[in-house]
């Protein structure tokens, strides 16, 4: 005796997939063309895989056994290229210029302060600052080298020797350079003093940002920049 058609699993269909019981009889019905050997249940649980939904739980062992072996196409997965963003990472400090060794320091000064080498960006942050300041002697008074230059050693004079020069001629700047030679000389001895302790001390060592963040590197730059604009620098 051939088994019947469920009503539970043509009710079942009905539901899942919108379709009127007569719909679902006639399409399972036709199906059963290509399936002769299995169920009516069997071929409708074909049925309701052809349609992504499954009526499994509701098939008797004698209408799985009539299952036939089909090999279900693997759903396709299309992985969607999204264009990854650079995160930005933090400049601690900026300074527009074209000459190349500037830069290389800047960028350098940057790239040690995202890999938490904040020793390293004391130091720099020093040998940069100091230079940016003898530039601007250069330029204010190119004859008078002795402000910044010790010819018997032949080398830059100490950076506390450079700072007492630029802060001795305060008053030769224009607008209000003097109040900006002011700040910026206060600014920096913090930056002179403690990378002293740090170049000729092994027992000093920056471990926090917040110390980099201290020294108010970005506001020392600024001001240097006015001077700059004020000597003709830039």
């Amino acid at each position: 005796m051939t088994p019947k058609l469920s009503k539970i699993i043509i009710a079942l269909l009905a539901e899942k997939l919108n379709k009127k019981e007569s719909t679902i009889k006639k399409d399972i019905s036709l199906l059963r063309t290509q399936y002769s050997k299995s169920t009516p249940n069997a071929v409708a649980q074909i049925y309701a895989r052809e349609n992504n939904k499954t009526v499994w739980r509701h098939l008797s062992q004698e209408d799985r056994d009539s299952m036939p072996n089909l090999k279900l196409e693997k759903p396709v997965t299309i992985k969607v290229k999204t264009k990854k963003t650079k995160s930005l990472k933090p400049r601690i400090l900026k300074y527009e210029t074209s000459e190349y060794f500037i830069n290389e320091h800047i960028k350098e000064i940057n790239r040690a302060y995202n890999a938490n080498c904040f020793t390293s960006v004391f130091i720099l942050s020093r040998k940069v600052v100091e230079n940016l300041i003898i530039d601007i002697l250069k330029n204010k008074y190119p004859k008078d080298i002795n402000l910044y230059y010790n010819s018997a050693k032949r080398r830059n004079k100490d950076f506390s020797v450079v700072l007492e020069s630029i802060y001795s001629k305060r008053n030769d700047f224009p607008l209000d350079g003097k109040k900006i030679v002011e700040r910026l000389v206060a600014l920096a001895k913090p930056l002179k003093k403690d990378t002293n302790d740090k170049t000729h001390s092994w027992y000093h060592i920056v471990t926090r940002s917040e110390e980099i963040n201290n020294l108010k590197l970005q506001e020392i730059i600024e001001l240097i920049i006015k001077l700059e604009q004020n000597v003709g620098i830039k």
